[in-house]
């Protein structure tokens, strides 16, 4: 287009033609996004171009976020992927995007995953919207922020298609109840146990709070299969994401996927998008995700203060013997939490002359038929490789100081 075109048109469909055609060049070459949000705001001297700048990177970020809920991403999991390879200028700006698209729909219109994750947006950025975070800001402020805008959308308009594993904002299926309630009063209780559990400096009492934490997530379980089973509460398994974070991701995941496995549910790590997918009953999910989170506080405290380790010539093996570490604690704790779940299960069964095998086995087998459903071309990756021995020793004592047979009564003080 012309130059005299250009100037003839309304000043927020220039703006929209000059970012437009920023991002174009970036599909071509990698471009400094600094120069380019300079050469943006040096566009026009028109004093009304920063905010058609600001409207038209609001109108164009919130398309490319709507297209990344429509292709399954969820907030966590976009600052997720933000956060790998972008500046923390960028992930902020990714957030202020998010929290303004998400903004436009009222609460009864967002499942309870969704508020969820616009309340950490909401405590992350003070802003809603780039037009707002642009208001009052000088011109190298506004630069700054335009590069960020134009990097966080760059990546979050060439993320790929996921499983879709939450109504979008705004479904009809969300009034029907399929948001993930978290206030039930079994939670309350299994997350005060495990806060206690990580909190104590006694290692008797860490152990019997979380023992005591896997009886009321496994007794939980079973409950819910029953009633499912006696057509009271019938539903089909859900899925939600668990963020890994760095480092040690690999590992991190096999401790996820350890507890899941205990807890009749699925897990699908997904190692570029920094996240795995877990498949289960919807209290299932809950559980493994309080679980997971408090086992990697216990066991990263008991990996920090083994230390760092060197080798005899001097080089550090820190980072080998933490691998191994995680690696060993995940397998021994996904022994102990399937023992542990076994011995709750044949308890029940006993207390209520119920054959608990049959009704379990047919939560499984829809919990895999969905798994299949949402991951139709599953590869099963290869595990840590254990190369530290000391490592691997510390990794399996500590899953044994975090045992889940409680010795003892738990008392109040």
């Amino acid at each position: 287009m012309e130059q005299d075109e250009l100037n003839g048109l309304p000043l927020v469909s220039r703006a929209r033609y000059a970012v437009l055609g920023v991002m174009q060049r970036a599909q071509n070459v990698r471009l400094d996004w600094v120069d380019a949000a300079s050469e943006l705001e040096g566009a026009s001297g028109d004093p009304g171009w920063p905010a058609a700048l600001a409207k038209v990177l609001e109108e164009l970020g919130d398309d490319a976020i709507l297209r990344a809920w429509e292709w399954g991403w969820m907030p966590r999991e976009v600052l997720s992927a933000l956060r790998k390879s972008l500046s923390a200028e960028a992930v902020r700006a990714g957030a202020v995007m998010m929290r303004g698209q998400l903004g436009r729909y009222p609460d009864s219109q967002l499942s309870d995953r969704w508020n969820v994750h616009r309340e950490e947006l909401a405590a992350s950025v003070p802003f809603a919207g780039v037009a707002k975070a642009s208001a009052g800001l000088g011109r190298w402020d506004r630069i700054v922020l335009w590069a960020a805008v134009l990097e966080a959308f760059h990546l979050i308009s060439g993320l790929p298609k996921i499983a879709k594993v939450e109504p979008l904002p705004g479904d009809l299926l969300i009034t029907h109840g399929l948001g993930v309630a978290e206030s039930s009063r079994v939670y309350e209780k299994i997350r005060a146990l495990l806060a206690k559990a990580e909190s104590t400096d006694s290692d008797a009492e860490a152990e019997a709070f979380t023992a005591k934490a896997q009886q009321l997530i496994a007794r939980h379980s079973i409950s819910e299969a029953l009633l499912s089973e006696a057509g009271q509460d019938k539903r089909e398994p859900e899925a939600l994401r668990v963020i890994i974070e760095r480092p040690y991701e690999q590992p991190k995941s096999e401790l996820l996927a350890q507890i899941a496995d205990a807890n009749h549910c699925r897990s699908v790590y997904w190692p570029e998008g920094g996240f795995t997918t877990l498949i289960g009953d919807r209290g299932d999910l809950r559980s493994v995700e309080l679980l997971f989170n408090s086992l990697l506080v216990q066991a990263t405290g008991a990996m920090a203060r083994a230390g760092s380790i060197s080798a005899k010539r001097g080089k550090s093996q820190t980072r080998s013997f933490r691998q191994s570490f995680l690696a060993s604690f995940a397998m021994r704790i996904g022994e102990r939490l399937r023992e542990s779940a076994e011995d709750t299960e044949r308890e029940v069964a006993e207390e209520t002359g119920t054959d608990l095998v049959p009704v379990m086995r047919q939560r499984d087998q829809r919990v895999d038929a969905r798994t299949e459903a949402l991951f139709p071309r599953l590869k099963f990756g290869r595990s840590t490789r254990i190369t530290n021995y000391e490592g691997h020793i510390a990794g399996l004592a500590a899953a044994d100081a975090a045992r889940l047979t409680a010795p003892t009564p738990i008392t109040r003080r």
